[in-house]
């Protein structure tokens, strides 16, 4: 009985982690496919724009802003950037149709680190916009980091099983 409480509790140790980042996994996915939460602020009477924020911030999701709101303020109401943003790498991607009605998509990097040379036109929004805030490469690493100790620990539970039985 000893040893299937042991080769139980290794297994869990081992996958748990794995389980973690396939639920995290879920939810980009989940937030990815529209099934996600939508939030409006706008005072009654406001013209308003939507747009969509993605990526590491604190709520992600499609906004209804005042057309006055700029990508500082969207940041502001998503609750700010989250712990691993990198505000140095904020992408937008914008839709433009040209005389012809052919829509074609534009992507601009805004380097929110040096908000104070940034100018009002380029944090302005534009209805469409779908603004995604990059990870830092210490996520990367993190991950990579918390992927390698699970597939460790799952390879040591495994090893383990095999010695006992």
């Amino acid at each position: 009985m000893r040893k299937w409480l042991f080769a139980l509790g290794l297994f869990v140790m081992a996958v748990g982690p794995l389980f973690a980042q396939t639920d995290q996994m879920n939810m980009a996915a989940r937030n990815m496919t529209g099934k996600s939460v939508n939030y409006y602020y706008a005072k009654p009477g406001d013209i308003t724009i939507t747009v969509s924020l993605w990526g590491f911030v604190q709520k992600p999701g499609l906004y209804e802003v005042a057309s006055s709101t700029n990508l500082i303020e969207l940041l502001s109401l998503a609750g700010g950037p989250g712990t691993y943003a990198d505000l140095d790498d904020v992408q937008i991607i914008r839709s433009y149709k040209d005389k012809n009605g052919k829509t074609y998509k534009k992507e601009l990097t805004i380097n929110l680190k040096k908000m104070l040379s940034l100018s009002e036109e380029q944090i302005r929004l534009q209805p469409g916009d779908v603004i995604y805030v990059n990870h830092t490469n210490w996520y990367t690493v993190k991950e990579a980091f918390s992927l390698t100790s699970s597939v460790a620990l799952l390879f040591s539970a495994m090893y383990y099983l095999t010695r006992i039985f």
